[in-house]
């Protein structure tokens, strides 16, 4: 098969080639529906006018009013009334009520009222209580039809409602609009060879310069690009569409084949046509770090781009980098202690003070175990009381004290939706405090925990220095620490995120000897 640029008198380039196919497909387009139109329409008039008369049948058939006239066989002919007040409304020509015996109930001439309905094509409604299009000969003539069963309130079938309009009305609609659109048809032809032509000495110019073959390359690039990342990549149009999405983004948010519509939570933020950094967003339950910026083309804005990553994801990255920093570091610091313990040991035996040495070695390092019955018995929300243990645990090794004040009180569970944020907060807040006062002599922590109204209050109180009142803006940004090297900055701008989702806040306030930190979440807000 010979190439198609291998025929001579196709003109040179991909502009007039484009201007020439675009003749030839108008021309053909022309001749084609010229021929088959009269048909076409004729059959789509024909499925429209059917379907509009099974609307209105079925409406009919289910107004309360009819079907109490038809199940009382209507003594007093307000149904004919009815009927015809209907037929003056609506482009019908025939609205016909039988009973279950085919038995005329209504009729445009009141004469055949009582009579059997003709065409035989009621079996389907009465029989079997099916809603359907016919096509029959009526005493008015062949007719497109729509029929409808009528049920009772025992959904037992008591009659029957045919709409109809007439063939001869569909032939004169049909014959209108064919005239209509032969003359648009033709009009459309010389518009569409002049736009042609305008589009062809523009094209080169939407093309970027490319050539179709270098275009397919940078498609395919673009494709490989995008599959190969990690983070979920969503482009939309100006409208909100979703125009590309790489595979992790398909495996996100379950996208299919005919869905063109980013997840509602993410798409409020696109139809911004904003730039934004680290937004945190809620999408069925999960939480994904968002980075959104805007497409730009000739200074104007043409849809948005949106990276996703899950915030378990990141929060695990960064808190296993800062763990294993953290982790490292204790470990050359249990070494030195456990290295003067065994020096002293060593001492002990080397003087003889074999009672001391023993002692060293069977000291009980742990605290007291009833501290989890106090944190138990103050607070009932399972999730709350197993942070706070776990702080006291884990302060209590660091050589800082916890006390919980005795004025706390978490009496009822807490919102799962709510819950479940609570170790990102509180976890962040009390490591914080547990640090802070790590450089003071008194080396405590006080927490205090209320559900007392509308709100949750938590108060974290450390003995530590103070916050600069210079940094308390500041400290809420993603990257900022004070502590040095082996914290990552993020601990207290994932409270800030969380607790905005949540419509809650955190304030700060100096304390009689440190900082205190509250939050406060409303119970009503929850994602």
């Amino acid at each position: 098969m010979r190439k198609l640029k291998d025929f001579s008198f196709l003109p040179e380039g991909l502009l007039p080639k484009i201007l020439l196919f675009s003749t030839i497909l108008v021309i053909a387009t022309l001749l084609t529906s010229t021929f088959f139109l009269g048909r076409m329409l004729e059959e789509l008039m024909e499925e429209q006018i059917g379907q509009r008369a099974l609307e209105v049948s079925k409406t009919i058939s289910m107004m309360p009013q009819v079907i109490e006239l038809v199940e009382q066989k209507d003594p007093e002919g307000k149904l004919q009334e009815f009927i015809s007040y209907i037929e003056q409304h609506t482009d019908a020509k025939f609205i016909v009520i039988g009973d279950i015996k085919s038995i005329r109930l209504t009729h445009p001439t009141k004469e055949r009222i009582g009579e059997k309905m003709v065409g035989e094509d009621n079996d389907k409604a009465l029989k079997y209580g099916q809603s359907y299009i016919s096509k029959s000969i009526g005493t008015l003539g062949p007719s497109i039809r729509g029929k409808s069963p009528i049920f009772n309130l025992s959904r037992e079938i008591i009659g029957i409602v045919s709409v109809g309009y007439l063939e001869k009305q569909v032939k004169e609609i049909v014959g209108k609009y064919h005239r209509q659109f032969i003359i648009y048809l033709y009009m459309a032809m010389i518009v569409t060879i002049l736009m042609a032509f305008l589009l062809s000495r523009k094209i080169k110019n939407s093309l970027l310069g490319y050539e179709p073959k270098e275009i397919s390359r940078l498609f395919l690039e673009k494709e490989a690009i995008l599959n190969s990342v990690k983070e979920a990549i969503i482009a939309t149009n100006i409208q909100g569409e979703i125009t590309v999405c790489n595979e992790v983004a398909k495996g996100y948010f379950h996208f299919s084949e005919t869905l063109n519509q980013p997840p509602l939570a993410l798409q409020k933020f696109l139809l911004t046509c904003k730039e934004m950094k680290d937004v945190n967003v809620d999408i069925d339950g999960v939480d994904y770090i968002c980075n959104l910026s805007p497409i730009i083309h000739e200074n104007q804005t043409i849809g948005m781009v949106s990276s996703c990553r899950k915030k378990e994801e990141i929060d695990a990255l960064v808190w296993e980098l800062t763990r294993v920093k953290q982790y490292s570091e204790r470990l050359r610091e249990k070494k030195h202690e456990f290295s003067n313990l065994l020096h002293l040991i060593s001492g002990h035996i080397q003087i003889g003070e074999y009672d001391k040495a023993i002692a060293l070695i069977t000291e009980d390092h742990l605290p007291d175990e009833k501290i989890i019955e106090q944190f138990q018995g103050m607070i009932h929300d399972p999730v709350v009381a197993s942070i706070f243990i776990g702080k006291y645990y884990f302060a209590f090794d660091k050589g800082v004290k916890i006390i919980l004040d005795e004025n706390s009180a978490i009496q009822e569970m807490i919102d799962p939706a709510i819950s479940k944020h609570l170790l990102t907060i509180l976890g962040n807040i009390i490591n914080n405090a547990i640090d802070a006062a790590l450089v003071s002599d008194k080396k405590e922590v006080i927490l205090f925990a209320t559900d007392i109204g509308n709100d949750l209050i938590f108060d974290v109180e450390d003995s530590g220095n103070g916050i600069d009142e210079k940094r308390i803006d500041t400290i809420f940004n993603k990257g900022f620490t004070t502590k040095g090297e082996l914290h990552s900055g993020y601990g207290l701008f994932f409270v800030k995120n969380t607790l905005e989702q949540l419509g809650g806040f955190v304030s700060i306030e100096k304390g009689n000897y440190g900082t205190i930190f509250s939050i406060h979440i409303p119970k009503g807000n929850s994602l």
